[in-house]
């Protein structure tokens, strides 16, 4: 860690303030540049914080930068995630204000709700699937809520907790076993136009690795992973940005279909 205990939680405040009035925030690594990976989830830790200090509730966790090109880009070799809260859920097919958001964008994945807690030895896809209640097509929406006229890096990323937004949940749950959810397809749509074409096994090769790498992570820093949890476990497809008037819609096969709108 470079960072002092005063300047993390300054930046956290400037980070939960920019995600509360939608204003961005100067990216830390511009200010810090020898700032670090644990220095990074320090300020995400204390913009959690300050969500639950408001009255927010923990959904669950979410795990990011699953594309191996992504990361590439970013400069690191292992994805990065984040903490989500139910008041930043919305139903499928519904309307978002594009105004709550800095730069908004969305995303493509699956959801798989917990029945059991994932604790205890090195924790494998099989764990995974044994501990999973359902699994859901999602969408998240993503909020860049950091300047982009200056240098980002992925520190500024896991920073701003992981830039999660909200995310929004299709209504065609199915069971761990009754499918291979690396064999699921993506149709992703902007505006009524296909954007691009995926399956689940662009997530980590399979989105049950993806979350049994995020079981362990939070394992390994003492915050298992715990039944009733919902995580969202990673874009399949690359995301597109947002504005007011914008329509994404991801459709999954027979896992059914999620829209939203932004207003």
């Amino acid at each position: 860690m470079t960072m002092t205990m005063e300047e993390i939680q300054e930046q956290g405040r400037l980070h939960y303030q920019s995600i509360q009035a939608a204003v961005p925030v100067t990216p830390p690594s511009h200010l810090y540049p020898k700032m670090d990976e644990e220095d990074a989830y320090a300020i995400a830790g204390e913009v959690v914080r300050r969500y639950l200090e408001d009255g927010y509730t923990v959904a669950g966790k979410k795990i990011g930068l699953t594309s191996s090109a992504m990361r590439r880009l970013g400069g690191i070799y292992e994805p990065d995630y984040g903490v989500i809260f139910n008041e930043c859920c919305y139903a499928n097919e519904g309307e978002v204000p594009a105004a709550g958001f800095v730069q908004p964008a969305v995303e493509a994945e699956l959801g798989f709700r917990l029945k059991a807690d994932l604790t205890g030895r090195e924790i494998t896809p099989e764990d995974v699937l044994r501990a999973t209640e359902y699994v859901v097509p999602c969408l998240e929406l993503v909020d860049v809520r950091q300047r982009l006229d200056v240098p980002r890096k992925v520190f500024d990323s896991i920073a701003d907790n992981a830039s999660f937004g909200a995310f929004v949940v299709g209504d065609t749950p199915v069971r761990p076993y009754a499918i291979d959810f690396g064999l699921v397809g993506y149709v992703y749509e902007h505006n009524n136009r296909q954007a691009e074409v995926s399956c689940g096994a662009a997530v980590l090769d399979h989105p049950v690795k993806a979350v049994a790498w995020l079981a362990n992570r939070f394992r390994e820093i003492g915050q298992p992973l715990r039944a009733g949890e919902f995580i969202l476990s990673g874009s399949a497809i690359a995301m597109e940005t947002a504005a007011a008037g914008d329509n994404f819609r991801c459709r999954y096969g027979r896992l059914g279909e999620v829209s939203v709108n932004f207003v």
